[in-house]
């Protein structure tokens, strides 16, 4: 993997642990342990590829690093509120703090990814997170109160919209933005099911994703084992 794309990861987990250091211990610990458990997400790299612009500069570096720390932390957040559906509201068993610890710490990583969003400087990008952010939490919603589908699967469109918010970022034209958001959401397939069911093969780059970009494409997809 290029040492730029690793030095970016590395700066993209930087963040997330100084966001996400809340200075009261059981909430932080309620975070960590989610963030932890996406160690291995492909999230951050899918923005840090698609925002790579053809002239990069310090000031688009920084962006497309805050994008990619909104994009991880919302999908702590959602994770974290995706607990709240494993349990049964009305039970007179349910562990009161534990649904109150696990909804602040929801809503404080959703607080933090939005201002990591808003860091971008590029209100096009902030638009597109706050309308995943919306589309994303009324499906939780709907499941909550059992009016969702059988399955909640936030990957597909989590995924898209990354794409599409880092290659409106790294200033590509319309076409191009499009491509990168279908290619990164062919992706979430990669990463549904068990680590053991066949994986269907990434998506072809030639010709659908910009030259400069592919570089950084195919050293995710050869980290994550994807052929």
């Amino acid at each position: 993997m290029p040492q730029d794309f690793l030095d970016e990861l590395a700066e993209v987990k930087a963040q997330i642990a100084a966001a996400t250091e809340t200075g009261h211990a059981s909430l932080g610990e309620f975070i960590r342990h989610e963030v932890s458990s996406r160690a291995g997400s492909p999230l951050a790299g899918i923005v840090l590829a698609a925002a790579l612009p053809l002239a990069d500069s310090p000031a688009q570096r920084a962006g497309r690093i805050h994008l990619a720390t909104a994009m991880v932390l919302l999908d702590v957040a959602l994770s974290l509120h995706r607990l709240l559906l494993l349990q049964n509201p009305s039970a007179d068993t349910l562990d009161k703090s534990l649904v109150g610890g696990t909804v602040l710490a929801g809503d404080y990583c959703f607080s933090q990814a939005a201002v990591a969003a808003a860091r971008t400087g590029m209100p096009e990008v902030v638009a597109i997170f706050s309308d995943l952010l919306k589309e994303l939490s009324e499906v939780h919603l709907r499941h909550l109160f059992g009016n969702g589908e059988d399955r909640l699967d936030e990957l597909p469109t989590l995924f898209q919209s990354s794409g599409a918010a880092g290659a409106l970022l790294a200033g590509l034209n319309e076409e191009e933005q499009q491509n990168t958001a279908e290619f990164a959401q062919g992706l979430s397939e990669r990463f549904n099911g068990k680590p053991s069911d066949p994986r269907p093969a990434a998506p072809p780059m030639a010709g659908l994703l910009v030259a400069h970009q592919q570089i950084r494409w195919q050293a995710l997809l050869e980290r994550d084992g994807i052929r």
